[in-house]
């Protein structure tokens, strides 16, 4: 899980205190490093070895009230959010390997959902509106869906249970109220 937070304290006292904790942490040699005999280079572990260094989220909020949520839990995933407005909430869960999410949201009160539980998904979500409300589930792998919203008060759901690409799903107008679920 990748969050981000932000706090001032306002004391410098504490501040030297963990400089200087992190100098020496810098300072002190590696005790046991290279210690083992078996060195596998990184080219022969496995992507699920490699930790989360493949794992990218970005959050880009301008407004007030706005909530970014992103989960990851795999290799080669991506997920990204962005919202311009008023109280707009984003949520992405990745698990699984080459899984992108993106979701961009302008306006107030929109809430927007990805979940990703399978390998090489690709899903995006865009809002434009008030009360706008979508999400989208994908549970097999090789998936793809782009939900698209358009106005105020629209409702989409859309499962994806079996590979395959769905052609961009748009909602143009107010209180619209669609829901798919693909399966075999």
């Amino acid at each position: 899980m990748i969050e981000s937070k932000s706090h001032t304290t306002g004391q410098p006292a504490r501040q030297g205190l963990i400089l200087s904790i992190f100098a020496l942490l810098i300072a002190a040699p590696l005790t046991g490093y290279c210690s083992s005999p078996d060195l596998s280079s990184l080219s022969e572990l496995p992507p699920t070895e490699l930790g989360t260094s493949s794992l990218r989220a970005t959050t880009f909020q301008q407004g007030t009230l706005n909530t970014s949520h992103i989960t990851q839990k795999g290799a080669n995933a991506m997920a990204s959010t962005s919202q311009e407005g008023i109280n707009n909430r984003a949520t992405a869960s990745q698990t699984g390997m080459n899984n992108v999410a993106v979701v961009a949201q302008y306006g107030m009160g929109n809430d927007a959902s990805i979940t990703q539980a399978g390998g090489n998904d690709s899903g995006e979500i865009n809002q434009r509106g008030i009360g706008n409300k979508a999400r989208l589930e994908q549970y097999a792998s090789n998936t793809s869906a782009t939900l698209n919203q358009f106005g105020n008060a629209n409702q989409l759901m859309v499962t994806q249970v079996a590979p395959g690409a769905l052609p961009p799903i748009t909602q143009l107008g107010n209180g619209l109220v669609l829901k798919v679920f693909l399966f075999k």
